[in-house]
């Protein structure tokens, strides 16, 4: 007796399309959905997660047929728990506490006090409570043998492509907004120029003053010697 888990990772085209699929396989298999979830990561990708119960006969076919509804499979992991020893163990344990069951019954008709049938009945109890939970323990072998657990993650990877907004697409409006902004700067060029020009014109008359004298200055020295060399 063996418990398989399977967990599959798969891209696939269309999320919505692939789960429908999926669901329907298991319900053909004699199968039942446990858990379905839906996750929107961003924008470039989608993800859904399934878990599903799937009878044993039908766990190798079902994942084939699963396989083939992916663009491709990323993760793929099967496990199988072999619970035959202890299956085995409680089914002997089953035994020998249905013996006692039956020899504490037995005793209990034949007691002849009611402290004896007190005592008696007090201990058939505790072991038909230790026979449900060995035959609980069996049930659950015996449904995780007979349907096997798969997990199932779909991803979907979208490809996105930036729209232009209104304003990128305006021309004549980002033409209209370039040349404010040249004649702007021209302006303010002219206003910058004009403000220094002002501003320092004590200092330029100033320079321009001591230019001229220097200019004179140096025409007479240059005159001067020129007379002196035709002497």
């Amino acid at each position: 007796m063996v418990i398989y888990n399977a967990s599959l990772d798969m891209e696939v085209k269309k999320i919505a399309q692939v789960q429908d699929q999926i669901n329907k396989m298991v319900v053909e298999m004699g199968g039942y959905t446990i858990q379905q979830n839906m996750n929107q990561n961003s924008e470039e990708r989608q993800e859904s997660s399934l878990t599903v119960r799937i009878p044993q006969d039908h766990f190798q076919a079902f994942l084939d047929k699963v396989k083939k509804l992916g663009v491709r499979t990323e993760n793929q992991h099967i496990s199988g728990q072999d619970v035959t020893e202890e299956y085995v163990d409680l089914k002997s344990r089953l035994k020998s506490k249905q013996v006692v069951e039956k020899r504490l019954t037995q005793f209990m008709n034949e007691a002849k006090d009611t402290k004896t049938l007190l005592e008696i009945s007090n201990e058939l109890a505790k072991v038909q409570e230790e026979i449900e939970t060995i035959q609980g323990q069996m049930k659950y072998i015996e449904n995780q043998t007979s349907l096997s657990t798969v997990t199932i993650t779909l991803f979907e990877n979208k490809v996105v492509v930036p729209g232009l907004e209104k304003d990128q697409l305006n021309t004549w409006e980002k033409t209209k907004k370039q040349f404010m902004n040249s004649i702007n700067f021209i302006v303010s060029f002219i206003s910058g120029l004009f403000v220094f020009i002002v501003g320092y014109l004590p200092v330029i008359v100033i320079l321009g003053l001591i230019g001229v004298v220097i200019t004179l200055i140096w025409r007479k020295a240059k005159k001067k010697s020129g007379n002196t060399v035709d002497k």
